[in-house]
């Protein structure tokens, strides 16, 4: 069992002050991923999978970590809590219910169709009326993509129509890309690393203790 100290937090912090690396990089501080930055810190063999990590949020990292940030400074900062919130996760967290947290609670930030929340809420076979109404209010709010809420809008009922951590990892990856400017790219990417971040303290991950 990986063992976390206050000594692996303040090597992961110096490792995120010098940034990150769209894929997986080399092992060189600020030529690394975020996970390859965890497995530096921990001493462990370069690579993309620290060991302490519960499988669902690590492709959610890796998902996001290769998301369009506007710089490799941007990528260490928006995802320096979730870096150290992830940890300790890995046989603790519960994945399915991670998966549907990471989608209710957007359904509850942003006004989304009752399909949609009622699929979240109950997990009923509702799915693919959910996913049409999710996909066409979506699309609506991607017309209105020049205004950066709008933005953020549709990457959540993406998120919310796929109820899953990985694809809500999409979704938000895919409205930056639409954004077409580095700073509310930032914020979206940022904003969803955030929310992840509270669904682990409200979950009580191993990881938070470290924040």
């Amino acid at each position: 069992m990986t063992q976390i100290t206050r000594e692996t937090i303040d090597k992961i912090h110096s490792l995120l002050d010098q940034g990150l690396v769209c894929g997986l990089g080399q092992p060189v501080p600020g030529q690394m991923c975020v996970e390859a930055a965890i497995n530096y810190a921990l001493g462990r063999p370069h690579g993309d999978d620290p060991g302490c990590v519960a499988p669902s949020l690590r492709q959610l990292k890796i998902r996001l970590n290769d998301s369009n940030w506007s710089s490799n400074a941007a990528r260490a900062e928006g995802m320096r809590r979730l870096a150290i919130a992830q940890l300790g996760s890995k046989d603790v967290l519960d994945e399915a219910l991670f998966a549907r947290k990471c989608a209710l609670s957007v359904a509850h930030l942003w006004e989304m169709p009752d399909t949609v929340r009622q699929y979240l809420e109950t997990g009923d076979e509702s799915i693919r009326l959910a996913e049409r109404d999710a996909a066409r209010y979506a699309a609506d709010a991607a017309a209105r993509a020049a205004d950066a809420d709008a933005v953020y809008a549709a990457v959540y009922a993406a998120a919310a129509a796929a109820a899953a951590a990985d694809a809500a990892a999409d979704a938000a990856a895919d409205a930056a890309d639409a954004a077409r400017a580095d700073a509310a790219s930032d914020k979206v990417l940022s904003d969803f690393a955030e929310s992840i971040v509270q669904i682990l303290i409200e979950m009580k991950a191993p990881g938070v203790q470290w924040l």
